[in-house]
């Protein structure tokens, strides 16, 4: 059977917890203006599940696997020797006191590089690798919770040949996995992934302290003879082991961010987000490749 076949199957075969849209009525999810009469443009261009959030995707041991795998990654990365002979920077930026920590905040406990800013300065303090491999010796849950994870997004694109595998190594042919390690303080502006890069779908799992999500449009508002911008869109609170999916029109058409955990809109049920580490590991399908360049 096709791998791809396989990883299909075994997310039919298992059930998924309860998914959330942009429509859903939750704590989780608030419009970023909701008195606003710009409400109802949002409707219209985005559609229920181009945007899709399961909040308890992952249980608690699964968590620890993806962090150590994570952990692991980003310490072997040859650009993050690179950087660190260039710059120490760990409590100094932010870093939570290793004494009392609890849950995954308690498997932080190096002194890490990050760095200040993305090339295109859209990510501060952070650190990040690609996964192109897996470890030697792989923790038992590792591959059946990277299948999982794996199955629910092919499960996200539309159906094409292209997206058939041929192989089964993990990370599956087609895909593009990124591991980002965000510090205490780091933050991700508001941005639209590079259009060339990477495809249609985006399936973000979060790992570690809570973040906001923003999703943000900006438009043109004609009113008489005046152009006012306006904007709309989305505030989703980001819990570990929540896994979303982002594709056509929140994909292309809305700005996304991550919230600092100080940010005025980082309050949920009349609390702050508490401070600390997160890793979100980032899969994104592949662009395909032009007539010319395939062998």
């Amino acid at each position: 059977m096709n791998p791809l076949r396989i990883l299909k199957h075994r997310l039919s075969t298992t059930s998924l917890p309860p998914a959330l849209t942009l429509h859903s009525h939750s704590p989780l999810i608030r419009p970023l203006h909701p008195s606003s009469s710009t409400a109802t443009p949002a409707l219209t261009l985005a559609k229920p599940d181009d945007f899709v959030l399961y909040p308890n995707f992952l249980n608690e041991e699964e968590q620890e696997v993806l962090v150590a795998t994570g952990l692991w990654k980003l310490g072997r990365s040859r650009g993050g020797d690179r950087r660190r002979a260039r710059r120490q920077k760990g409590a100094s930026a932010g870093a939570v006191s290793d004494t009392g920590a609890k849950g995954l905040q308690r498997l932080f406990t190096g002194e890490y590089a990050f760095e200040e800013g993305h090339y295109d300065s859209v990510i501060h303090d952070y650190r990040e690798s690609l996964l192109s491999t897996l470890p030697s010796s792989p923790h038992p849950l590792l591959v059946p919770t990277l299948n999982r994870i794996y199955a629910l997004f092919f499960s996200s694109l539309p159906p094409s040949p292209a997206t058939a595998t041929e192989t089964a190594t993990l990370p599956p042919a087609g895909t593009l996995t990124h591991i980002l390690h965000l510090s205490p303080v780091g933050s991700i502006l508001p941005h639209v992934d590079n259009l060339e890069a990477s495809g249609r779908v985006i399936l973000g799992v979060s790992l570690g302290a809570e973040r906001t999500l923003r999703l943000r449009r900006k438009f043109s508002d004609r009113e008489g003879e005046r152009t006012r911008t306006e904007e709309e869109g989305w505030e989703v609170r980001l819990g570990s082991g929540s896994v979303y999916i982002q594709r056509d029109s929140i994909r292309y058409g809305y700005e996304h961010s991550i919230l600092p955990f100080d940010d005025p809109s980082s309050i949920w049920d009349g609390e702050k987000l508490e401070m600390g580490h997160r890793i979100s590991i980032m899969i994104r399908d592949a662009p395909p490749k032009p007539d010319l360049l395939r062998g």
